[in-house]
């Protein structure tokens, strides 16, 4: 709790362009990373990703799945991709929407023709490579919190860093706002400035 408490004051000695507490939470909330699978943060993206390497193991488990078919070329920037059987195509084709949905239709014809059509886009470097590179086995890392798919372990974990840490991506402990609003009560007074987070608590 000390650790944590010294971790806020640091934060708010730092801050300049606030005049209340709740700007100096707001400030505190946009300086902080937090864990997408648990209540903890942290102030550096090194910190959280080692966090979750540690801690959250089994949410970055890939998957490897066998790819007959594709068409993606090496200029590729964006590959669409199949979520029965993987087959991808890429951004050069004519229309890849349309080619895609075409594609998943021949799935869902036998499966259910009211099927939802779905599909995954991806613009991982890694990943389009092992596509271009006619692996008969890709394996596939996919983001725990939304539909992303990425190539590597590396390339979820900076993802998680960058899109699913900040404070508006989950609801924020009551304890940690309590926590920042005792250690902001007596910042000094400062040139007040919008603040970026609308606070649900009552203080």
């Amino acid at each position: 709790m000390q650790n944590k408490r010294e971790t806020f004051t640091e934060i708010i000695d730092s801050i300049h362009c606030v005049s209340n507490v709740d700007e100096a939470v707001s400030a505190v909330l946009q300086k902080l990373l937090f864990c997408p699978f648990c209540d903890e943060f942290f102030t550096a993206s090194g910190e959280l990703v080692d966090h979750i390497r540690q801690e959250h193991p089994d949410r970055l488990a890939s998957r490897k799945i066998s790819v007959e078919t594709n068409e993606v070329d090496e200029d590729a920037e964006t590959i669409y991709i199949c979520p029965h059987c993987r087959f991808a195509i890429d951004n050069n084709h004519p229309s890849p929407t349309s080619g895609i949905v075409a594609h998943i239709e021949n799935h869902t014809r036998s499966i259910d023709p009211a099927a939802k059509i779905s599909f995954q886009i991806s613009s991982d470097k890694e990943l389009i490579h092992t596509y271009v590179e006619n692996n008969v086995e890709i394996k596939l890392f996919c983001c725990p919190v939304c539909a992303d798919i990425f190539g590597s372990q590396e390339m979820l974990l900076r993802h998680l860093s960058f899109k699913h840490s900040d404070a508006d991506s989950k609801d924020v402990p009551y304890e940690t706002i309590k926590l920042i609003v005792e250690s902001a009560k007596d910042f000094p007074a400062k040139k007040k400035v919008k603040a970026k987070y609308k606070l649900k608590y009552p203080f």
